[in-house]
């Protein structure tokens, strides 16, 4: 089912709604800081906050889509077309240049500056959320009114060759994993690059063949494996 980006404040309350109309420093309630992030293989980002498990469990939950306990390809393509049409504003099959500005900007900030991420509050914090139909469950980003918050110390030790964007935060260390999915490097990225890219990512990730992704093969990102002793959550 499609996915549409509204913006709530943190009382759950719609604030605005859809791509065009996000604004930045509503009132909110109390805040809640994020320290930890997970940037999903479509590229749609996950945060949680200290004590929780690392994110990538709200991904593969939404992502298996019969409960099994496994995510196939069939249901690994479905994550990357609900997370493509929540992004295509005007539905007509392309990810232009502003829709891809909006996905880096305010989507996911963390493509661009992987220092910071999270949420810090002055009065102004919203959270960006991502749903599947009128009764789905939602998960989601947030945003301060200047921008996502400092590291709070998810990544304590930089790794030994420095990784740019999102690449410390996704699986296949991906910058930028929705501009990636541009193979004809047009600066544009159509439904059938972005679904390719989903089979391409697919098959790097099933290490075994088996047509299907279990919690156990998946790789940690750099982030996880920098927190918590890398330690996995349960899902």
């Amino acid at each position: 089912m499609r996915r549409w980006i509204v913006v709530v404040g943190v009382s759950g309350l719609v604030a605005g709604a859809l791509l065009a109309s996000m604004a930045i420093g509503q009132p909110a309630g109390p805040q809640r800081i994020f320290t930890q992030l997970f940037i999903s293989p479509c590229g749609e980002p996950y945060r949680a906050g200290p004590g929780d498990p690392y994110p990538v469990d709200l991904w593969f939950k939404q992502a298996d889509l019969n409960h099994d306990g496994a995510i196939d390809k069939a249901e690994f393509r479905a994550d990357h077309m609900g997370f493509f049409d929540a992004l295509d504003a005007d539905g007509n099959g392309v990810l232009d240049s502003t829709e891809i500005s909006f996905y880096e900007n305010k989507v996911a900030p963390d493509v661009l500056h992987n220092e910071r991420f999270g949420a810090l509050t002055g009065g102004g914090l919203i959270r960006v959320q991502l749903q599947r139909g009128p009764n789905a469950e939602q998960n989601g980003t947030a945003h301060g009114p200047s921008g996502p918050a400092p590291d709070l110390g998810a990544r304590r030790h930089a790794p030994a060759i420095p990784l740019e964007g999102a690449a410390p935060f996704n699986f296949l260390r991906e910058p930028e994993p929705v501009l990636a999915a541009d193979a004809n490097i047009d600066g544009r990225v159509t439904k059938a690059e972005f679904l390719d890219a989903a089979d391409r990512r697919f098959k790097r990730l099933d290490k075994n063949g088996d047509g299907k992704l279990t919690p156990e093969e998946l790789p940690m990102t750099v982030s996880q494996a920098e927190t918590a002793g890398g330690k996995r959550g349960k899902r």
